[in-house]
């Protein structure tokens, strides 16, 4: 066995945003790599056919320093529009269906093409976004929601939709001004139907409230009439149309609800399109090995709807008619990272597993082998599932990964969320830690996704209590079935799992190590600088209020900071200095009340990484994480010199 390292970010080649023809004979998709520099991420397209025996998949677009993805096919099947950012700014380019030069579309407005899909073989529907000030001027804020993870600052952007007509010569277009989301709204989800109009969701820009909720609206493309179909109280997290024009929606029924999932619901009159149904209508599956994006949810094939669920620790894709039942129509033992479909039903689907990469799939039949020769080399290790007993007789339930050349110490990582769930995705990360000698435990707290709504809502109020016992009790079973030696355990976890390993090591000294990331460490101070400490945090608390004095000393007694005192495990802080999500003043905190007290610990901060780095971020970064994180388990654990492929690097 070879093994994985951190650097084999450079060696996966990540298939996503599939796309098929109209004929649903053949298809597109974005393959990304990370640059051999680390600096970047490239990616290029490939054409990939759907029937038996067909060639292998082909580049479409030639490979560079720059990005083409999102590719989106012409209903005449001629040509292909797609992002690319390889003359600078992110525009739109066209390339041919069997290839060629691509060609960038003049003419079209300022502003980066967030979402377009075509209204026909001459006309694309596109949303642009743009922002309204220059980056680093001066922000006067004067309403609540200001902050938004992943955002450059707290003047979000402006959202217009545009009508772009392609000329004879396919490289320029005229473009018409549809919707102006101007200051006061943010626009999204474009769907358009069979009659000239098109949907799309729309949500306040600024606002104060609480949960300002969103709407589904229709706009006519000729007229301009924009007419308001229905409001919903959460976030519309997808749009479809079936071929009889009603438009569907993702959308949770529960303003500010995490336990309450996104459902397919008729965006027309908000009742669920499958009634009964308890499937949960996200992709939370975390793993580090996807192609960046945002991943399509929803899609139609005539009257047949399909979404993708998290279900028992996979992803799966299911389709039925509304107001009958769905089914999963994907395979078990994979996960569907991305997908695709033609109104024939024929799918192109992106499949991963807990020990095979992201390949290019047309329904069960793979047609890729982008990362065959690298997982031969590796020998990626697959989980085996265990189950233990918590305090309360909560069956508990974990992923094993058990390292073969390992000695005994064993890594429990806990999910974050706590809404998220560790599964049958591939994680770079894991394969390491295997291949670097620990068997590498993921334990399915309470409250994760996968299991049922009445699952989800275990965690509420429950944060440090029965989650903390579901963790011990497998870190029980490791030791009582000899796995590993009661002082050979290590703990780690990010966001809501990096809360759970600061609050347990408060409670217990019986790990050896332990890795916190963009972790929260006092739920008060959460309340005023998080991007949804006033509105998520609150529900996760039972509706607890900071603005009382009751609600104040609960979430400080709930708190790691309250009890830093008590910590004697050696500690690891890991933040991005942009997180909005969990801001980095958390572990400053609980890196400053340890440190004062003469406690081993350490403080690693990623200026300009946001909540989501570790799987999307710099690459540089990615890569000086993970070598990081194995190099703090390698000396708790004893051995001499670093792990892997060399010592942390320092990013450019």
């Amino acid at each position: 066995m070879t093994g994985a390292v951190p650097g084999d970010l450079t060696a996966l080649a990540l298939p996503g945003a599939p796309d098929l023809a109209p004929s649903g004979t053949w298809g597109v998709a974005a393959v990304q790599r990370v640059d051999a520099s680390y600096a970047r991420y490239t990616s290029a397209l490939w054409r990939f056919e759907t029937a038996e025996g067909t060639a292998p998949p082909r580049r479409l677009t030639p490979q560079g320093p720059w990005s083409d993805t999102a590719p989106a096919v012409a209903p005449d099947g001629t040509r292909v529009v797609f992002r690319s950012d390889r003359e600078g700014p992110r525009r739109l380019w066209l390339v041919g269906a069997d290839g060629g030069e691509p060609t960038p579309l003049d003419g079209a407005p300022d502003g980066s093409p967030a979402e377009y899909v075509w209204l026909d073989a001459e006309r694309l529907l596109v949303r642009c976004s743009s922002r309204a000030e220059p980056a680093g001027a001066p922000v006067v804020v004067d309403w609540l929601r200001y902050k938004s993870d992943g955002e450059p600052g707290p003047v979000e952007p402006v959202d217009t939709l545009w009508v772009l007509r392609l000329d004879r010569t396919g490289t320029r277009c005229a473009a018409r001004l549809l919707r102006d989301g101007g200051t006061a709204l943010r626009l999204s989800h474009p769907a358009p139907d069979d009659s000239g109009g098109v949907f799309y969701a729309a949500h306040p820009r600024h606002s104060d409230a609480l949960h300002p909720g969103w709407e589904v609206r229709r706009l006519d493309v000729d007229s301009g009439e924009d007419t308001l179909v229905r409001r919903f109280p959460a976030p519309v997290r997808a749009l479809a149309v079936t071929a009889s024009g009603r438009p569907v929606a993702l959308a949770s029924a529960a303003a500010g609800h995490s336990v309450e999932p996104p459902r397919v619901r008729w965006a027309d009159d908000g009742t669920p399109a499958f009634p009964g149904q308890d499937l949960e209508c996200e992709r939370v599956l975390l793993a580090d090995s996807r192609a960046l994006g945002a991943p399509r949810l929803l899609a139609t094939a005539g009257e047949r709807v399909l979404f993708a669920a998290t279900v028992a620790g996979e992803v799966a894709l299911y389709a039925g008619v509304p107001g009958g039942a769905a089914a999963r129509i994907s395979p078990r033992g994979r996960s569907v990272a991305d997908f695709a479909a033609a109104q024939d039903g024929t799918l192109a689907l992106c499949l991963e597993s807990a020990a095979e990469p992201v390949e290019l799939y047309a329904g069960e039949r793979r047609v890729s082998s982008f990362n065959t020769a690298w997982a031969r080399d590796a020998c990626p290790v697959a989980p085996e599932e265990v189950t233990a007993a918590s305090a309360d007789g909560l069956t508990v339930r974990g992923l094993l990964y058990r390292s073969p050349v390992g000695r005994g110490d064993t890594l429990l990582r806990v999910h974050g969320g706590p809404h998220m769930v560790y599964g049958n995705a591939f994680d770079l990360e894991t394969q390491s830690l295997v291949a670097a000698g620990f068997h590498v435990l993921l334990p399915e707290v309470r409250g994760g996704a996968g299991r049922g709504t009445a699952f989800r809502a275990l965690s509420v109020d429950g944060w440090g209590r029965g989650d903390l016992d579901d963790v011990l009790a497998l870190a029980d079973l490791a030791v009582a079935t000899g796995l590993a030696p009661a002082d050979r355990l290590y703990l780690a976890g990010g966001s809501y799992g990096g809360y759970l390993t600061n609050w347990a090591l408060t409670r217990t000294g019986r790990f050896r190590a332990a890795v916190s990331e963009r972790s929260v460490a006092n739920l008060v101070s959460k309340y005023g600088t998080s991007d949804n400490g006033f509105t998520v945090n609150r529900h996760e608390f039972g509706g607890t209020d900071l603005y009382d004095a009751a609600g104040a000393a609960r979430l400080w007694e709930r708190s790691p900071l309250a009890h830093a005192a008590d910590v004697t495990t050696p500690l690891l802080l890991i933040h991005g200095e942009a997180d909005q999500r969990c801001p980095v003043e958390q572990s400053e905190q609980f890196y400053a009340a340890l440190r004062r007290r003469g406690h081993e610990t350490v403080l690693v901060r990623y200026p300009g990484a946001s909540h989501s780095f570790a799987t999307s971020g710099r690459p540089d970064h990615r890569l000086h994480r993970l070598r990081l994180v194995l190099d703090w388990l390698h000396t708790h654990a004893g051995r001499a010199g670093a792990p892997g492929d060399g010592a942390p690097p320092s990013p450019a």
